[in-house]
């Protein structure tokens, strides 16, 4: 992987005047203009978004419909059902919306599917929430293709408001309302909400429906969930995506919900950016999902009171899925590197992986060879994932082999498949074939500036959190340091982590210590900013031809 400077160039008045326009450096007016940021409204709402500019929720095809029958089945007492997904978004979706609906009086009861009971809406599904007598069902983060599902709601006389963010693979189901921002017949301005910003919106429409409620003063209620969903499902962090984001980190920073406020407490949090968001609070949510019931999230985000005891046994759980993704990654990596799986395409692996890792396993193999990958599970079930900021798509590679496969779905950057055991030689053969169709260059690792770190000042620092949360399609900016370090030191059960000290600033380096050693000191590396609190920096490449 080649290091490329972003090679933008702009002139010096036009960084002088609108530096001084934005209150920002120099530096930080060519990380905007970057980023399409190139005049003072487009600066206002990028850094001071407003309540104010959400879109109209009733712009979403159907939400109209899906909120006449909501409302119906409130004024009734009927009984509502919703029906979420074992990730992060699928939670915080499930958990937005029975807030919204309880404070509304609804008789309404949240369900999530554990990994064994699989993804999305199913005829089994359906059948566990007949027991529950519900008139209608609103599903949150899943439900565009179930159709099978739909036509077995149907027969129990049952409505279903399918609610939902994820790719449409063919007609639209047959259910009483169906928003998704993916709609081809939308007029919404935002195709890249995530499930939880779907709910958000449908708590939107509901309190704009009412004569006697102020939208913009209850959605802090619900922005912080829609912002933790967001930035779970790697949305692109753009437009009223990063409105949402933004002001849920605000939130959280200034006033956050009593449940948050004890979980930042147990694990001493004082600032909250969209790493932490991305590296700390979901991944202690995701556990639930992946390694044990997804359900029990739920309940401690819905709960009258913190749950201090089961929060701090998430905090706990992810400690074990940490250990038990390290000893499947070593075990994946050789049986890649022994069966020379490198070489395709499309990494497939398939074996006794956890089912509830395979996601993270993906990613990882991803990251280490700038390839996609896929990991089955001995069940034939697969977790896919792109490279990021490529244009491969793993779910148009995919859907070329749909014939050889029971189910699947997903978008561009990741997607989820079941193929039966009897043909994963042909789908991968198949595979293969479609992912040389797509768009496989490989993608330099765009470095905004040289900038070493000795120079980097504290002003940079707050343009940095100024320029948060960061993310898809705001990337955080990179920076190369060609200055050598001064000293070394290394830490870890396995001295597998390093820290370097460059004129009293410090670097952090992760899970590559070892070629430190045996390399020596290099005299460059990729950078981007830690801890605003401790101004300390992260290496993200220490030397690229190591990693080509």
């Amino acid at each position: 992987m080649e290091w490329v400077e972003n090679s933008l160039t702009y002139s010096q008045d036009e960084l002088s005047y609108y530096s001084r326009a934005f209150s920002v450096e120099q530096l930080t007016t060519k990380l905007l203009f970057a980023r399409g940021i190139t005049n003072e409204e487009l600066f206002s709402k990028y850094a001071y978004p407003s309540m104010a500019d959400l879109h109209d929720p009733f712009l979403l095809s159907d939400m109209k419909k899906a909120l006449v029958r909501i409302i119906r089945a409130m004024k009734n007492q009927e009984k509502i059902v919703i029906y979420g997904d074992y990730d992060v978004d699928g939670i915080t979706s499930a958990a937005i919306l029975y807030r919204a609906l309880h404070f509304f009086k609804a008789d309404v009861t949240a369900l999530l599917p554990t990994r064994r009971d699989g993804y999305g809406l199913t005829v089994s599904a359906i059948e566990r929430m007949v027991l529950l007598d519900p008139a209608l069902i609103i599903t949150v983060d899943n439900g565009s293709n179930a159709h099978e599902a739909l036509r077995f709601a149907a027969t129990k006389g049952i409505d279903v408001v399918v609610t939902d963010h994820h790719e449409i693979n063919g007609p639209f189901p047959t259910c009483h309302a169906f928003v998704n921002p993916k709609r081809s017949d939308n007029q919404y301005p935002n195709p890249n909400l995530c499930g939880a910003g779907v709910a958000f919106k449908i708590a939107q429409a509901l309190f704009q429906a009412s004569s006697t409620l102020e939208w913009r003063i209850h959605a802090w209620y619900y922005i912080e969930l829609a912002a933790l969903g967001t930035i779970a499902d790697l949305m692109p962090l753009t437009g009223e995506n990063r409105l949402i984001t933004k002001l849920g980190l605000s939130k959280m920073n200034l006033n956050p919900s009593p449940h948050l406020r004890v979980l930042f407490s147990l694990l001493n949090l004082s600032l909250i950016d969209s790493s932490t968001l991305s590296f700390l609070i979901a991944p202690i949510l995701n556990s639930c999902g992946r390694i044990s019931d997804p359900n029990e999230a739920l309940k401690a985000l819905i709960s009258d009171e913190p749950q201090h005891e089961k929060l701090a046994s998430f905090i706990e759980l992810n400690k074990q899925r940490k250990l038990m993704t390290q000893e499947c990654f070593q075990i994946l990596d050789q049986t890649i590197q022994n069966r020379k799986l490198h070489h395709q395409n499309v990494i497939v692996a398939q074996g006794d992986y956890p089912e509830g890792l395979i996601g993270i396993l993906a990613a990882k193999v991803t990251d280490k060879y700038q390839k996609p990958a896929i990991v089955i599970t001995a069940e034939g079930k697969g977790s896919c994932r792109s490279v990021q900021n490529s244009s491969f798509s793993i779910i148009n590679a995919i859907s070329h082999c749909a014939e050889s496969l029971k189910s699947y779905g997903g978008h561009q950057a990741a997607a989820g498949l079941t193929v039966e055991l009897h043909m994963f030689d042909h789908f991968n053969a198949e595979l293969q074939k479609a992912a040389a169709l797509e768009p496989m260059k490989k993608p330099n690792k765009i470095y905004d500036s040289h900038l070493d770190i000795c120079s980097f000042s504290n002003i940079l620092f707050e343009d940095m959190l100024l320029m948060e949360p960061f993310g898809m399609m705001n990337p955080k900016p990179i920076f190369l340091n060609s200055r050598s370090a001064d000293s070394i030191q290394y830490f870890g059960n396995k001295e597998q982590h390093a820290k370097l000290n460059i004129n009293n600033k410090e670097a952090l380096l992760f899970n590559r210590a070892q070629l430190l050693k045996q390399d020596g000191l290099r005299p460059s590396f990729l950078y981007s900013t830690n801890s605003y609190e401790k101004k300390n920096f992260v290496i993200n490449e220490l030397n690229h031809q190591l990693f080509s």
